[in-house]
């Protein structure tokens, strides 16, 4: 029942109020007790008049009860306890954040001592992680300089038997060539020695660089002394060539002997220019010039029947090429001993 049925209900005589309950809902066996002076009474006015007076007053007075139990309800209700869990909820995350941040005194107290804790964590992990890393590069860069000593150190004492290999008297082409790959190998170990000192604190760098210039100056020379050996080793090599007896065919003689001196006057001009070899060399061209002259009157008596002056110039062929070796073993021999100190000299790398 609302208000205005109420009233309705008020202001109704008696004897409609039983209908108008039906209507409502309401049972209708209730008895109304009506009198003659109830029912003159009702027809005055001001008695009327007082009942809407106090019809009105029970009104306010209802709706005041209405309103307040209204809000007994709403406060008592506890909005979320019946919120379906599908619902969103806003969180007043941006609004917490706003007024953290225009409080001055929370601003103080929290969010700059989170900012400086944050901004020293950071630093410390990268100074961590800076100072690691250099620490892991030191010991690579230190691993790498041990590797390159010790490589360098064990190559270097090779140069000794290299050194034996290019003057020895006796020529293998197969120790001359092993020797000429070996010693690029040291070369390129020297190189990556050098370009490694500036990542090295050593004392007395200069003599250091200067031990290496040394080094590299030998090298060379020695490089060269392989070349020489190998285009010497085709000079004036007559093998059975001179072994002439009555059944040697001259023709044959003229041609080898021609083909002998052609091959030696070659490999002549292509000797390699070494100081401690120069003397040698003028030897080696003297000879073949000698020898060219040798060969055209050795054919010349052959084909002459003057086997006396045959066999002369056969000894004096050989006696040339003889005396040519002689002082190749000699300058060989020389270099050998001026290396060998040099070599000492040196003596071992840091």
């Amino acid at each position: 029942m609302n208000i205005r049925d109420y009233l309705f209900i008020k202001k109704a005589k008696s004897s409609n109020k039983i209908k108008i309950l039906d209507v409502l809902g309401f049972e209708s066996d209730t008895t109304i007790i009506q009198t003659p002076e109830i029912i003159k009474a009702m027809d005055n006015e001001d008695f009327t008049a007082d009942v809407e007076i106090n019809d009105e007053i029970s009104i306010q007075i209802y709706e005041n009860e209405v309103i307040n139990d209204l809000n007994d309800d709403f406060v008592g209700t506890d909005l979320y306890s019946d919120t379906d869990t599908q619902t969103f909820t806003p969180l007043n995350v941006t609004s917490q954040l706003r007024k953290i941040w225009t409080d001055l005194e929370q601003r103080r107290r929290w969010v700059i001592p989170t900012f400086l804790s944050i901004v020293v964590i950071m630093f410390i992990s990268f100074s961590s992680v800076f100072l690691l890393n250099l620490r892991n590069n030191n010991i690579q860069n230190e691993e790498l300089t041990n590797t390159i000593r010790e490589n360098t150190s064990i190559y270097i004492n090779q140069l000794p038997d290299l050194l034996a290999i290019a003057t020895d008297p006796f020529y293998s082409r197969y120790d001359i060539s092993n020797g000429s790959a070996n010693l690029q190998i040291i070369e390129s170990t020297l190189l990556t020695y050098q370009n490694n000192l500036n990542n090295r604190d050593i004392e007395q760098i200069d003599e250091v660089n200067s031990k290496l210039t040394n080094l590299f100056q030998f090298i060379e020379k020695l490089d060269l002394i392989f070349t020489y050996r190998i285009m010497y080793s085709e000079i004036l090599i007559y093998n059975d060539v001179l072994n002439i007896d009555e059944n040697t065919d001259i023709d044959k003689l003229a041609e080898d002997l021609s083909i002998i001196g052609s091959k030696s006057v070659l490999n002549g001009e292509s000797l390699p220019k070494i100081d401690e070899f120069e003397s040698h060399t003028q030897i080696v061209n003297s000879a073949l010039s000698t020898a060219q002259d040798l060969h055209g009157r050795l054919v010349a008596s052959l084909r002459n029947n003057e086997v006396d002056v045959a066999q002369g110039l056969i000894s004096a062929i050989k006696l040339n090429k003889e005396s040519e070796v002689n002082f190749f073993n000699k300058t060989i021999d020389e270099f050998n001993q001026t290396y060998l100190l040099v070599l000492k000299e040196i003596g071992e790398l840091p």
